[in-house]
């Protein structure tokens, strides 16, 4: 009976997970600059500062992260991280200055480290005690396909709020974030393996830095910062082939809708080796890149952006499930995490 109950609430997470992935995007994030310049007077420099520091804590918080995951338990990484993030919106609404906005993006960011490989763990640990670990792809796939979906709809419906008050966006993120760590709170413990290698940071770094995992984390750091950056100049691609500013918003959302659709098939990859992946997940990178890069067709243009923007949506769904499977280990969130 016992194990009956155990198996129910840990398919349970599936579904939490879901719920989890729609509510811990920040659905006031259109608003944030708009707050802090015309509320807080805040100019494009101190922005970039924000973006900077924040960056940087969240790059420096990353690994560690990941190692405090393995070493005290996925589960209590991710209620961590979602409690360290849940008051930032607050700060937004009450204190929109450069200090306010900093230490917002600051502890967002930093809450984030810590679930970011940790909650992917969480449910590769979840999938392996339920006889599913096979299904990883899928299931997150999926996940990620009601995420993108919950999140498009409600990043539409919440900014409408901020003409009622300016204040209003950010109470409702902050409502958002409260429901991960509710979620997080809730998600049942998969059973967990715990060694003596597994207690100790040395150990953790020399299984992780390995001659073969740093080639893999090369190549999948390049590709990784290519699919990050690659969208960064599509406005001023389309200014560039003619398309008018309205459109833009419009073709950033067919390209999380059609991320949203991908996800739902994204396990037909499963199919491929992990080298015959790599290879593939190469080609359709660069492939919609150089048709970003050369055509001077707005249609051509707009079809290589969208693919790039919804391929970009689940390919790491792919690449931590093909990781996971060829590199099996004690460290999975360090592992995710680097």
């Amino acid at each position: 009976m016992q194990d009956v109950t155990n198996h129910d609430l840990l398919k349970r997470n599936i579904i939490k997970y879901s719920w989890f992935r729609i509510f811990t995007k920040r659905v006031y994030l259109p608003l944030i600059t708009v707050q802090l310049v015309n509320v807080g007077k805040v100019s494009l420099d101190e922005l970039a500062l924000m973006v900077v520091i924040s960056s940087i804590v969240q790059a420096a918080l990353q690994m560690p992260a990941g190692y405090v995951a393995d070493k005290f338990g996925n589960r209590r990484a991710i209620i961590l991280g979602a409690s360290i993030a849940v008051a930032s919106p607050l700060l937004y609404a009450v204190w929109p200055s450069f200090w306010g906005g900093l230490i917002a993006s600051v502890l967002f960011f930093g809450g984030y480290a810590f679930q970011s490989g940790a909650v992917e763990a969480f449910m590769h640990d979840s999938l392996t005690a339920l006889g599913r670990a096979r299904d990883y792809t899928k299931v997150m796939g999926r996940a990620q396909t009601y995420g993108l979906i919950g999140n498009t709809v409600l990043i539409i419906v919440v900014p409408l709020t901020y003409r009622i008050h300016h204040t209003l966006p950010f109470l409702i993120g902050f409502l958002s974030l409260a429901a991960t760590v509710w979620l997080a709170l809730s998600f049942a413990h998969p059973p967990r393996r715990i060694t003596a290698q597994a207690q100790r940071p040395r150990q953790a770094a020399r299984a992780i830095i390995t001659a073969k995992n740093l080639a893999l984390f090369t190549f999948a750091g390049f590709l990784a910062g290519v699919s990050n950056k690659g969208l960064e100049y599509r406005e001023l691609l389309f200014q560039h082939v003619g398309i008018a500013v309205e459109w833009f918003g419009v073709i950033a959302a067919v390209g999380s809708l059609g991320g949203a659709l991908l996800g739902w098939y994204v396990h037909w990859f499963d199919r491929l080796r992990p080298l015959a992946f790599y290879w593939v997940d190469a080609w359709i990178m660069a492939l919609c890149i150089v048709l970003m890069g050369v055509t001077p067709s707005p249609i051509i243009a707009v079809i290589a952006v969208v693919l790039f923007t919804a391929y970009t949506r689940v390919r790491p769904i792919v690449l931590q499930s093909k990781i996971l499977s060829e590199l099996q280990h004690t460290y999975k969130a360090t592992l995710l995490s680097a």
